[in-house]
């Protein structure tokens, strides 16, 4: 069919960025650390930490409803450029905020003085990130333009390491490095984007602007949310557990945020098509919907069961070839988690989709309340497992609350 191609398409471009998104850290890293030292490296990545949370902010959620409008006015440039300078703009302001907030930040926090410099420098990562017309690209569903900027982008950034980067004097430079390559990318992406698009600018006011930026503040709440939500279960594990058990949980942490990360090359491949989708008949919508979702259930399954049966082989391999003793008795999450998770894919895809913002942020509030409710008292009894099940339980949570959003949305046809 002709969705599977366009999908299978879409998800190898995404597989190709990420896959450059994981390797290019991994030849950084030794390189960096022979030429400027533990603690140098340490620094450039407490820099990097900073700018993912300012990439975070400025970015505003628009990457998300940046794809829905997008898919939704493909064809029409009028509507097109409309969306494209609103999102411009705003992100333009929002740079320039978080930049002055980043400044002051900078000159109050005592420990992070001393490295003024490269705290600052480093703002380039978020300029090009936040800049990057990757809403743009996903709407159209031309993935592979996103992989091949950067794919370019990651090989400028090593190439700059490995042949200017020579000792710790060179510290400031790494960041910069890294930013120029993500501004890059994006110079051509827009470039792309004007030429190949044939896109031009229009005037719009700014109470007109303000108002595309209001609506979309409970997507920006709710990316903040599931930030935090995603990261709880290391914070109460910090709190609770002990240092051995901690690192367990870290491992399979990563593990999880693995499986998480595959997850979204579907939803990004998926998520232009059923923002148009929702508009057509129920029936088009269901077929949809099962044409993906039950060969991706197959998926599901192999996933599973090769976590079963070689889950302490691969616990093993990420943790350094350390012997982890009693490591059996903490597996049982990591099919469940594949499990849960692809439940809960259809749901936060349709609710995003049919552009219920406020439920959308409820949808993950829901999540966080449970596992701040649970985590502690679980955690109390059961240590890791008590984690572990709380975490399934919030993912839980966020799947009977979706299914109720939808319910009452679906309980009688809207579409004929």
């Amino acid at each position: 069919m002709k969705w599977d191609r366009l999908i299978i398409k879409s998800i190898g471009a995404l597989g190709v960025l990420q896959m450059t998104n994981y390797l290019v850290p991994i030849l950084v890293i030794p390189l960096l650390l022979s030429r400027v030292g533990l603690e140098s490296y340490g620094m450039i990545v407490l820099a990097q930490g900073i700018m993912n949370f300012a990439v975070a902010i400025a970015d505003f959620g628009f990457n998300l409803t940046g794809t829905r409008l997008i898919s939704l006015a493909r064809g029409d440039l009028v509507l097109e450029r409309s969306v494209t300078q609103k999102i411009l703009v705003i992100k333009v302001l929002l740079l320039l905020v978080t930049f002055v907030g980043l400044t002051f930040l900078v000159k109050i926090v005592s420990p992070w003085q001393p490295y003024e410099s490269l705290i600052l420098i480093s703002y380039f990562i978020v300029i090009g990130n936040v800049l990057m017309p990757v809403w743009y690209f996903q709407g159209v569903q031309k993935m592979k333009w996103l992989a091949f900027l950067n794919f370019l982008s990651r090989i400028f950034y090593l190439g700059a390491v490995l042949f200017f980067i020579e000792s710790s004097d060179d510290l400031i430079w790494v960041n910069f490095y890294n930013g120029l390559g993500w501004c890059m990318a994006s110079f051509f992406g827009w470039l792309v984007l004007f030429i190949k698009m044939k896109f031009r600018f229009d005037k719009h006011s700014l109470n007109t602007i303000y108002a595309f930026w209001h609506q979309n503040v409970p997507i920006f709440l709710s990316e903040g949310v599931t930030t935090f939500y995603r990261n709880i279960g290391v914070v109460i594990a910090g709190f609770f557990l002990s240092a051995p058990l901690m690192g367990i949980f870290v491992i399979i942490d990563r593990i999880m945020m693995l499986i998480a990360n595959s997850y979204t090359l579907v939803y990004r491949a998926i998520f232009p098509m059923l923002c148009n989708l929702v508009k057509e008949s129920d029936r088009i919508l269901q077929d949809f919907l099962y044409s993906i979702f039950s060969k991706l259930l197959i998926l599901v399954f192999l996933a599973m069961s090769f976590v079963i049966f070689f889950g302490r082989p691969l616990i093993e391999m990420l943790s350094d070839k350390i012997v982890l003793t009693d490591i059996d008795s903490y597996l049982w999450i990591l099919p469940a988690f594949i499990f849960i998770l692809f439940c809960n894919l259809p749901i936060s895809l349709l609710i995003i989709a049919l552009d219920m913002k406020k439920a959308y942020f409820s949808y993950h509030s829901i999540g966080l309340i449970t596992a701040l409710i649970l985590l502690p008292f679980l955690v109390s009894f059961l240590e890791i497992n008590g984690l572990l099940l709380g975490m399934i339980l919030a993912e839980l949570s966020m799947i009977l609350f979706g299914l109720a959003v939808l319910y009452r949305v679906y309980q009688k046809p809207i579409n004929s």
